[in-house]
């Protein structure tokens, strides 16, 4: 019997799966994967095509074309370098201070005006001299150290750079079509450098000093082997090499061909095919074809010869035309990648973000949430039973809710039961203490634990012995000590009871008054919770307007003078001015 109920069991549940996933007819795999496979099959076909364009490019034209342009940028960068050092020089002659400096040899102050612009910079070297080309300061970077490691020289010197031509025309105040500003390059004994100079003029006009700035040529030959991707080597006129990013130097040029290069200095690049500047070589047995140009410098001075090489297996790399065609290509590519994943984020993520939107607001305590969604794949079947969870949940809450009202309502009617004086008291105080509330602006939910409140207001008196809550007559002074303790015997009982702690206000505090004079801390005005003095005032209101064994009920005109007599003393004036409004309606 067991075997035959279990497999219907079974039954019902595949059924209704198969009923689920019958729902789904396009799931999200489908949905994201169609897209996706129609632009990887677009992107094939670009790349086919692309391939096609290299492997019928000419190979010996794309390797000419490569080797021309990386001499090219060679060549440019020569000259961006040297426009930075121009700019380093004018940042360090235009310093206030420097010219001074300068006039008074003073090496110190130069140190300090002009260390952090040259770390800064990231200057290999340099000079400060002063008119007669001898050396105030000097400022040389120490190879393979930190980046502000410099060696610091002063004094002497004035042979040396008296004899450097690009000096020598400086110190004689000589200007060209260019200005009074000359470069060169030094084999010295502190490194091979390329220099700019230049004059410094103090407040007078007069020249102060030079200042040389330059970059260590081994350095320079790098930082070009890295930009323009291939392997640079600076010759002197000779052909011999000065510096190269080579691990070991290439062989000295012909003297034939090194005077070719700068006799035909225009055309050793632009016409590359006609290779009158070009040479083959090896290194370590890979071989390299090299193009050669005048290296040049301000005001088209020549100063040596500059080679850029390439190895002769660098025959991929594609042309300028084919790189254009990849870049074309690539930013379709990912334009349409970018245009699709939007698309699809908006179709997925759209109805996640209501499912996102709604549990927060299920997380929240609003159980009101309304979801509407309308997919034809999981997330549709994910949705229904989230509705359905909120409807449970909903559901559950409403009869906690009404389990704790009824909990509620039953000590209540306990404590009207042993206090027949109250009977009927609790019901009434409630419905007008919310009803003022409501007046008074108070949202709904905090309405609901003002009307907690105010039905538990009294329930610290089932701590109060029957001997004084029955007692006939009045109460004597101890007696009165006790009974004044039934608002603490309240917070008491319910302070551990999380549901009840924000409706604790009225039932501890609403026997306390405007001045100060109430029970059981003394609180006064403002001091005394906004919940409770509204209540003081619907709780006297009733005991004023409602018969007891004492006396008769008074007209609603007496019980509301009694009640404007204690405004200020017992009651908060603002609460009673609302509380007549109320009367009023």
């Amino acid at each position: 019997m067991n075997r035959i109920k279990n497999a219907e069991q079974r039954t019902h549940k595949n059924e209704g799966k198969t009923s689920l996933f019958q729902r789904i007819r396009l799931p999200i795999r489908i949905k994201i994967t169609i897209p996706y496979l129609l632009l990887a099959i677009l992107i094939a076909v670009g790349a086919a095509f692309l391939l096609t364009n290299i492997v019928f490019d000419t190979v010996e034209e794309r390797f000419r074309n490569q080797l021309g342009e990386v001499g090219q940028v060679a060549t440019e960068l020569m000259v961006a370098e040297e426009e930075r050092l121009l700019e380093v020089f004018r940042l360090l002659s235009n310093s206030t201070g420097i010219p001074d400096a300068l006039l008074q040899h003073n090496p110190d102050l130069l140190r300090t005006l002009s260390i952090g612009i040259i770390i800064n910079e990231q200057i290999d070297a340099v000079e400060f001299l002063d008119t007669d080309a001898n050396l105030v300061l000097s400022l040389r970077h120490q190879s393979g150290s930190t980046v502000e490691d410099y060696a610091f020289t002063t004094g002497g010197g004035g042979d040396v750079f008296s004899e450097w031509d690009f000096v020598e025309k400086v110190i004689h105040n000589q200007v060209d079509q260019l200005g009074d500003k000359y470069s060169g390059y030094v084999q010295a004994e502190w490194g091979n450098i390329f220099y700019i100079s230049g004059p410094v003029y103090g407040s007078d006009g007069e020249i102060a000093g030079v200042i040389l700035v330059g970059s260590a040529l081994e350095n320079l030959t790098n930082t070009i082997h890295e930009k323009a991707l291939g392997q640079i080597t600076f010759y002197d006129f000779e052909g011999r090499p000065v510096s190269s990013s080579f691990y070991t130097s290439p062989p000295t040029i012909s003297q034939d061909m090194a005077v070719n290069v700068i006799e035909n200095q225009d055309q050793s690049i632009s016409k590359i095919r006609e290779l009158d500047g070009q040479r083959e070589f090896s290194v370590l047995n890979i071989t390299y074809t090299e193009v050669l140009a005048a290296w040049e410098i301000r005001g088209d001075v020549d100063i040596g010869i500059l080679g850029a090489a390439l190895q002769n297996n660098f025959f991929v790399n594609p042309s300028p035309m084919t790189r254009i065609q990849v870049i074309i290509l690539i930013g379709i590519s990912f334009f349409l990648v970018i245009l699709v994943g939007i698309y699809l984020a908006n179709i997925i993520t759209k109805p996640l973000l209501g499912l996102v939107t709604a549990s927060k607001a299920v997380a929240g305590g609003n159980l009101n949430v309304q979801l509407d969604l309308s997919t034809n794949d999981e997330i549709n079947t994910l949705a229904e039973s989230f509705r359905e969870m909120i409807a449970n949940l909903k559901q559950s809450h409403n009869d906690l809710l009404h389990a704790y009202d009824s909990a509620l309502l039953g000590w209540s009617k306990a404590l009207e039961l042993r206090d027949k004086e109250t009977e009927g008291h609790t019901q009434r105080v409630s419905e007008m203490t919310v009803n003022l509330a409501r007046q008074l602006g108070y949202a709904e939910g905090e309405i609901e634990h003002i009307r907690r409140g105010a039905i538990l207001h009294d329930i610290g008196k089932m701590g109060i012995p029957d001997k004084i809550l029955h007692k006939p007559g009045p109460l004597d002074e101890e007696e009165w000590k006790i009974m004044k303790k039934h608002p603490s015997f309240a917070y008491l009982m319910l302070k551990d009871i999380a549901f009840l702690e924000p409706a604790l206000d009225i039932p501890r505090y609403h026997h306390e008054h405007w001045d100060g004079s109430g029970y059981p801390e003394g609180l006064s005005g403002e001091e005394i919770p906004r919940t409770a003095r509204i209540f003081s005032v619907i709780d006297a209101w009733d005991a004023l307007t409602t018969d007891r064994p004492y006396r008769s009920a008074l007209s609603h005109e007496e019980a509301l003078k009694i009640i404007e007599e204690e405004t200020g003393k017992q009651y908060d004036p603002i609460i009673v001015d609302e509380f007549k409004l109320m009367q009023k309606k």
